[in-house]
């Protein structure tokens, strides 16, 4: 699959993203990841989620270290499940959010991308 930052600065273009859009992607993906967290966290036992929260404190912003981290809890097909999660509902907020101010074009763009994308790949669902 086709990097998550790629395909959202690809979407950002698609729409005619006006600002930043690296650091709107990279914001974006920031918040996934921090909502991932959030859910990942939610599923253990108090005690366990204390225990995490320490270490993760502990590793401040080391990203391979935060990883060790919730590998040591959870699976990674329970990480991986999170982050589709996350990131689907991210990314249908937004669409959402947006929806009223997009062109046809526009529209059209976004679904001929999503259309390129599950050639290749697990489809992608579009929410317009």
């Amino acid at each position: 699959m086709a990097d998550p930052k790629t395909i959202l600065l690809r979407i950002l273009d698609i729409i005619g993203y006006s600002e930043d859009r690296e650091k709107f992607a990279t914001e974006f993906l920031q918040n996934v990841s921090l909502q991932t967290l959030k859910d990942l966290l939610n599923i253990l036992p108090q005690d366990k989620k204390d225990k995490i929260q320490q270490q993760i404190i502990g590793a401040g912003n080391n990203p391979q270290a935060l990883r060790d981290i919730l590998k040591s809890y959870f699976t990674e097909s329970q990480i991986e499940d999170g982050v589709q999660n996350a990131s689907k509902n991210a990314v249908t907020e937004y669409m959402k959010t947006i929806d009223s101010t997009l062109s046809e074009t526009q529209r059209t763009g976004i679904v001929n991308f999503a259309k390129e994308l599950n050639q290749n790949n697990p489809p992608v669902q579009v929410i317009l």
